[in-house]
Formats: structure tokens, C-alpha cells, sequence
């Protein structure tokens, strides 16, 4: 495997690779979970006349597995964006309710109209299960997945059956992931042979460091193998002479992401401490720096409307944090105080709401309860894990 793609794969042109930042299907980013690692790389070209025909979209399921989309539009004029949107809005609820890839498809196919642009393109689906490995998935008219890990590889067996389509008969296959094995997806500009030369290669990329001793230390070195083995898997469909827009997903289990818990004296001293703590575990999630800026604003926020509010005219009592993430990659924390805030009349003048505004801005939701024993803050926020995506500029000839 090389460095960075400088030439086509017949070497007479060159490509100029520009990083970007760019979310999923819905433009969003990957979702965050706390029992996998997700990464995902695409590539855009900007060629006259060439439109987008690669789609992925990872949905998080509610019962901690994770769904993960490639395809590939094959009717000329159709949108890979549009394509994705009706996936997505047919599929996610589907699987979440029915939690069986199988039932999900098969009510896909009863749904879908016979016009409807899903029946234009290829499909690779794949359900992990992060805490015992097991993969479910189906190929409709696309490639299988790989699996990698350092030192060996290998591909699936494809499942058969052509492209998407209404009352298309739906095989399932399945696979399990080792701790240490990462399951990659990617769009039909890798097939054949040239599919187990690079899976190969894969398997000689250098592996996480040896002597990961804790669990923090080895969610980051899975998190930089994932998107490691996206890059390079990128980069190899390039150097195949591909003209066409690609998408590779990547997935590994990861060590659970332990909660968040801790209490502190209610004083102006402690607001350091409280930030630096959630500022370190938000950031070994691996969230989106919008989505880890936010909550920990919002967090800091609450502890110091606790800490200025909840004890005038009396001792400072204590404040408790805490933070966890949900099993569909939803961010929770409360910050909770034993003491009895004034009334608002008694803030001063322009300064009344303003913290509540911040908090309220750093997050999805928030909810404040309060009772004889003190006051609750409950913040939440969806994550998000930003997508690498690099354009090819147009050839420039020598």
C-alpha cells in the first residue's frame, strides 16, 4: 500500500486529493456508539458530466447494533442523494422496529413502489452486533463485504440476487468479527480479483501500537486503524483506474465507553475541574468538534448557574455530573445541585436567562426539575462523527 495518491492508475494524469469534512447521507456525519468504532471515507470527482452514484448512510439501531448501507445508483439521472433519503426514510424505521434484517427487507420490497428510485441501484446492508460479533447481511447486486485485520483478510460470500427492487427475494448470510477484525463496505468500483490483492494489502498495514494498556489508549488506536483502512481502501479504488465517485465504510468493536460520574464541592474553584473532566471524556468519543464544543459548553454552563445560584446566603453544598451515551448514540448528562436557587426576580439586570440560553443552544434538549432536595439539569444530544471526503479535481494533463 502507498502513500498519497498523486497518478491515475495508468499514470498519465494527475489527481489533486482536496480534504473535506462532509456528513453522511443526511449530511449529518456517522453516528457516535459507544460498542463500535465507524468510519467512513468517500470521494467526489468534478468532472464535467459525471454525476453521484455512490450512497452510504450507518443507522443506529435501538438495540445497540448498527446498520450499515453502500450501494451504488445505476440509472442514469438519478440522485445517490435522493436514493439515500428514500433508503433512509423506508429502511431506518423498518430495521429499528423490526430489528431482523430479513422482515425489514422483506417489508421494503412491499412497500416500495415500482417507480420509486430504490429500484435503481445495488445494495450491500450489514447488521454488527458490537458485543458478540455477529454480522447479518445481504448483497443486492453488490459487492460482498471484506474483513480485515493485521496480517490476514478475506471477503464474504455475496448473497446473490439483483439490484433493489419491489418483491426482490431477500438471502441472508452471516459472519463474525473478532475483537481485533474490522468489517469494510464500499461501492462496485472494487470487484473481482483486484478485491483480494487489496484486501491483502490491508492486511499488511502496520496494526495499532503494541503496548495499549488501557481502554481509553485502545479505542484510539482502533479509531485510527478504521480510518486507516478507509483511506487506503480509497486510494487502492483510485489507483484501479475508477472515474467514478466512491464510498468505503469501515466497522470495528470498540471497549464500551465507561459513564461519566463525579461530585464536587459547589465553588467557583471547581469549574475547571469539572470542565477539564468532561471536556477528557467527551473526547475519547470521537464526536464532531460542533458536537463536543457544544455539550461541554452546556454543561459548563449549568455547573456555573449552579455554583453562582443554587446557595446564595448559604454554605456551598455540592453538585454531581454525570454523562453517558446511549446504546443509538444519543449523549446524556445532568448536573444536579443540593441547593435552593432564588427566584429569577433577584438576577441581575440583563444577566437573567443568559445561561439558560447557552445551555439550551449546546444541545438537542434540555429538561430542568426541581425539588426539596435541589435542582436537576438533563442535557442531551444526538453525536456525530465527521465523514472524510476527498474531491478529484480534473485531470491535468502533462
Amino acid at each position: 500500500m502507498g502513500g498519497g495518491l498523486d497518478r491515475d492508475g495508468d499514470g498519465d494524469g494527475e489527481y489533486r486529493l482536496a480534504p473535506e469534512v462532509l456528513g453522511s447521507s443526511a449530511l449529518m456525519g456517522l453516528p457516535v456508539l459507544p460498542g463500535l468504532h465507524v468510519d467512513a471515507h468517500c470521494v467526489t470527482p468534478l468532472a464535467d458530466g459525471i454525476g453521484s452514484r455512490a450512497w452510504f448512510d450507518v443507522i443506529a439501531l435501538s438495540d445497540g447494533r448498527a446498520a450499515l448501507l453502500v450501494g451504488d445508483v445505476i440509472e442514469p439521472g438519478r440522485s445517490a442523494t435522493a436514493v439515500t433519503g428514500q433508503v433512509r426514510a423506508i429502511m431506518a424505521p423498518l430495521l429499528s422496529q423490526a430489528h431482523d434484517l430479513v422482515a425489514a427487507l422483506e417489508r421494503f420490497s412491499a412497500e416500495v413502489d415500482g417507480e420509486d428510485p430504490t429500484c435503481a441501484t445495488t445494495v450491500c446492508v450489514a447488521i454488527v452486533d458490537p458485543i458478540d460479533g455477529d454480522v447479518q447481511y445481504t448483497t443486492c447486486g453488490h459487492p460482498p463485504p471484506m474483513v480485515v485485520a493485521a496480517g490476514r483478510a478475506r471477503i464474504l460470500r455475496s448473497t446473490g440476487g439483483g439490484v433493489l427492487r419491489r418483491n426482490q427475494p431477500v438471502r441472508i448470510e452471516t459472519a463474525h468479527l473478532d475483537r481485533d477484525e474490522v468489517l469494510l463496505l464500499h461501492t462496485d468500483a472494487l470487484s473481482g480479483p483486484a478485491r483480494l490483492a487489496v484486501a491483502g494489502g490491508l492486511a499488511e498495514l502496520p496494526n495499532s501500537p503494541a503496548g495499549a494498556s488501557t481502554a481509553g489508549r485502545r479505542s484510539d488506536d482502533q479509531s485510527a486503524r478504521t480510518s486507516e483502512l478507509c483511506r487506503a481502501t480509497a486510494e487502492e479504488m483510485l489507483r484501479g483506474g475508477t472515474r467514478d465517485d466512491l464510498a468505503v465504510l469501515a466497522v470495528q468493536s470498540r471497549p464500551g465507553v465507561p459513564e461519566l460520574d463525579m461530585t464536587v464541592k459547589a465553588l467557583p474553584s471547581s469549574l475547571e475541574t469539572v470542565r477539564e473532566a468532561v471536556g477528557d471524556w467527551l473526547s475519547g468519543l470521537r464526536s464532531s468538534i460542533e458536537d463536543g464544543a457544544g455539550m461541554a459548553l452546556a454543561v459548563g454552563e449549568a455547573m456555573a448557574n449552579a455554583v453562582q445560584h443554587a446557595f446564595v446566603g448559604a454554605r456551598a453544598g455540592s453538585v454531581t455530573v454525570t454523562a453517558k451515551l446511549s446504546v443509538d448514540g444519543v449523549l446524556a448528562c445532568s448536573v444536579r445541585d443540593d441547593g435552593h436557587w432564588l427566584p429569577r426576580a433577584s438576577s441581575r439586570p440583563g444577566q437573567a436567562g443568559r445561561g439558560l440560553r447557552l445551555m439550551a443552544r449546546g444541545c438537542d434538549r434540555m429538561v430542568i426539575s426541581r425539588d426539596p432536595g435541589g435542582t436537576v439539569v438533563e442535557l442531551s444530544r444526538r453525536l456525530h462523527h465527521p465523514v472524510s471526503r476527498a474531491v478529484i479535481a480534473d485531470r491535468v494533463l502533462p
